[in-house]
């Protein structure tokens, strides 16, 4: 890390949404706005999830720079991240951003080497701004590709009942509310 903490008062925890991490914190990080508290920089995404969350946490947020995500990858000594979903495009709403898009990938955490790892239940979000089409910055004295040089991750191992839940979920989610009874 960089030096720097995230210190909250007591009883608070940092839980923003994904929208907030992209359009509050990542956009005020690229474009320099003033934050409540600054996430941490993680140099590379070479550690290991666990070396990141230590023992009491169960989730982190950090900022890591493009280039050392493309330089050094997403391999750690004990295994690698694997994108596992499509990548998702993000609206940034009124939030004043109307000139940014925000994106989404999830990863997966794999022991091992590649292609045969065994998946476990760190996963990780990364999150990247773009200029959207309608805006590419002419006005703005940011440098062209500016705005894509930073990355907000977050990292979280799911428990394994937190699966379950989210599957049975889902199952009453596409019911159409009627309680089916079974006969014998």
């Amino acid at each position: 890390m960089n030096g720097r903490s995230m210190r909250l008062p007591p009883g608070f925890r940092f839980d923003p949404d994904d929208e907030d991490l992209v359009f509050e914190y990542l956009a005020k990080k690229v474009l320099h706005g003033p934050m409540d508290f600054d996430l941490p920089e993680l140099r590379s995404c070479n550690v290991d999830p666990w070396d990141l969350l230590g023992d009491k946490n169960t989730e982190m947020y950090y900022f890591v720079k493009k280039e050392e995500i493309e330089k050094k990858g997403r391999e750690t000594l004990s295994g690698y991240w694997e994108e596992c979903e499509e990548e998702e495009v993000m609206e940034s709403g009124d939030r004043g951003c109307n000139h940014l898009e925000g994106r989404k990938k999830t990863f997966a955490f794999y022991i091992g080497k590649r292609p045969r790892g065994t998946i476990t239940p760190w996963i990780m979000y990364e999150f990247r701004l773009l200029s959207s089409r309608a805006t590419r910055w002419s006005s703005s004295s940011l440098p062209r590709g500016a705005v894509e040089n930073w990355r907000a991750v977050k990292v979280i191992v799911k428990e394994e009942n937190e699966e379950e839940i989210e599957e049975e979920e889902q199952a009453s989610d596409e019911s159409d509310g009627e309680e089916v009874v079974q006969s014998r």
